[in-house]
C-alpha cells in the first residue's frame, strides 16, 4: 500500500471508530516517556515480517493458551503495528500491518503498564462493547495479552491471543505467555543493539546516570514489621532497642538468604526483601513465602529467651504480593521500585500479629503448595479493595 493510501486508510479507520463510539483509553502515566523509548529502541521501524522467530512466538503462544490466534503488536503514540503474527489470513495480516491506536483493543493494555489485559468477551467488556458498530467484525470474542515490557521498564507493545468464542485463561497460561513476552523483548533488544538500530543511551529523568535499573516482570515482595513498636520504643532504652533490632534483623538476614531471596533494605522497624531477582525462577513465591514463615517462628523463638529474661515480647506481621518490578541501584544501594511494591506495603500494614497476609496472585504463585484463610476484599490504602488470604502453612 501506497504512503497516502495508507493515510487515508488510517483516517477512514479513525473516522470509523468515532462513529461506533470507541472511546480511546486516556489520561495514560508516563505516556511522554514510553513514546521516547519505543523510539529510542527504532521498534517501529523495525520490519520482522522475515523474521521466523517472531512468528514462531505466536504460534507458541496459541499452543500455550488454545486460541487460534496471536500477534505481537507495537504500539506508537497514535498507531499500532503488528510485527508477527499466526493463525490469520493474508488480507487480516495486511489490514493489521497498520492501524489506528485509539482503536485497537491492546491500548487499553495501556492503563496498567506490566499487568495482563484479559477481555472474555469483546462484545460485553464496557471498553470494548462498541467494535459492534464497526463497519467489519475482527472475527473475535476473546482477547488476551501480556505487556512487552522494556528493560527500562516501559510497555512497548503487547504479545496477544484471540479466540472466536468467549473464554478465560488460568493462572499458569497467563504466567507462559508472560514468559513468552519477557524472551519476545530479549530477543528485541539484543538484535536492536547488536545493529546499532537503537538510539544512543542518554540521560533521562527515569534514568539518571547514578541510576541502574532493570525490569523484572515476576517477583514476590515481602514487607514486615513490628506491631506496637511506638510504645516499644517509648518504654525502652535507646541502647538496648538498637540491640534487639540488630537481633531480630540479623536473624532476618540468615533466613532469607537460606531461602534464596534478597534483602532490599530496613527502614525503622519495617524491613523488606524480595524473590526472583536476578533469576527470575518460577519459585520465587515458595521462597519469600517459606521465608516468611521461618521469619515468624524466629520471632517467636527470640520472644521465649525475652520473657525469660523479663524482656517485653515483640510480635511481626508480614504482607507479600507478587508482581513487576524495576530493580536496581542509586550509587552502591539496591531498591525495588513499582506499584507491586506499594501494594506488598499495603499487605503489611493491613495484616494481623503474628500472620502472613498475602496477595491473591501470591497465591496463584504458590499454586497447590500452600494451606490459606480467605480474608475476603479487604481495603487497601489507594488500591481499592483487594481478594486477599493468610498463609497458614505451606504443604
Amino acid at each position: 500500500m501506497e504512503e497516502s493510501e495508507k493515510k487515508e486508510h488510517l483516517e477512514m479507520l479513525r473516522e470509523a471508530g468515532v462513529k461506533a463510539g470507541i472511546v480511546p483509553v486516556q489520561n495514560l502515566f508516563n505516556e511522554d516517556q514510553r513514546i521516547e523509548e519505543v523510539k529510542r529502541l527504532g521498534i517501529l521501524d523495525l520490519n520482522l515480517s522475515s523474521e521466523s522467530r517472531y512468528n514462531s512466538m505466536t504460534q507458541v503462544a496459541t499452543y500455550l493458551t488454545g486460541c487460534p490466534q496471536s500477534t505481537i503488536n507495537i504500539l506508537g503514540s497514535s498507531v499500532q503495528q503488528c510485527k508477527a503474527s499466526f493463525g490469520f489470513e493474508p488480507e487480516q495480516i495486511d489490514m493489521m500491518e497498520e492501524m489506528p491506536r485509539e482503536i485497537s483493543v491492546c491500548q487499553f493494555g495501556l492503563a496498567k503498564p506490566g499487568q495482563p489485559l484479559i477481555i472474555e468477551n469483546i462484545l460485553e467488556d464496557h471498553r470494548t462493547k462498541n467494535w459492534k458498530n464497526m463497519p467489519f467484525d475482527p472475527g473475535f470474542r476473546f482477547y488476551a495479552s501480556l505487556p512487552l515490557m522494556s528493560s527500562r521498564g516501559f510497555s512497548i507493545g503487547t504479545l496477544c491471543v484471540f479466540d472466536p468464542n468467549p473464554k478465560n485463561l488460568d493462572h499458569q497460561q497467563i504466567d507462559g505467555l508472560r514468559l513468552l513476552s519477557d524472551q519476545i523483548v530479549h530477543m528485541l533488544e539484543k538484535e536492536l543493539n547488536s545493529t546499532g538500530v537503537s538510539v544512543a543511551e542518554g540521560k533521562t529523568e527515569e534514568q539518571p546516570s547514578q541510576m541502574k535499573g532493570q525490569y523484572y516482570s515476576a517477583t514476590s515482595i515481602l514487607f514486615a514489621d513490628f506491631v506496637g513498636f511506638t510504645n516499644l520504643v517509648e518504654n525502652s532504652d535507646p541502647g538496648e532497642l538498637l540491640e534487639t533490632l540488630n537481633t531480630f534483623f540479623s536473624g532476618f538476614d540468615r533466613i532469607i538468604s537460606k531461602h534464596n531471596v534478597l534483602k532490599v533494605k530496613t527502614v525503622g522497624d519495617c524491613y523488606m526483601c524480595v524473590g526472583g531477582i536476578p533469576s527470575q525462577q518460577k519459585t520465587h513465591a515458595q521462597e519469600v513465602c517459606a521465608a516468611a514463615i521461618d521469619l515468624l517462628k524466629f520471632v517467636e523463638g527470640t520472644n521465649i529467651q525475652f520473657e525469660a529474661l523479663g524482656k517485653p515480647c515483640w510480635e511481626l506481621r508480614i504482607g507479600i504480593h507478587s508482581g513487576p518490578v524495576i530493580a536496581g541501584t542509586t550509587g552502591s544501594t539496591f531498591d525495588i521500585w513499582g506499584d507491586s511494591v506499594n501494594i506488598a506495603a499495603r499487605l503489611e500494614s493491613s495484616s494481623e500479629s503474628g500472620k502472613i497476609h498475602i496477595s491473591e496472585k501470591t497465591k496463584d504463585y504458590l499454586e497447590d503448595a500452600g494451606s490459606f484463610t480467605p480474608r475476603g476484599d479487604v481495603e487497601l490504602k489507594n488500591k481499592g479493595a483487594w481478594s486477599t488470604f493468610f498463609l497458614d502453612k505451606l504443604n
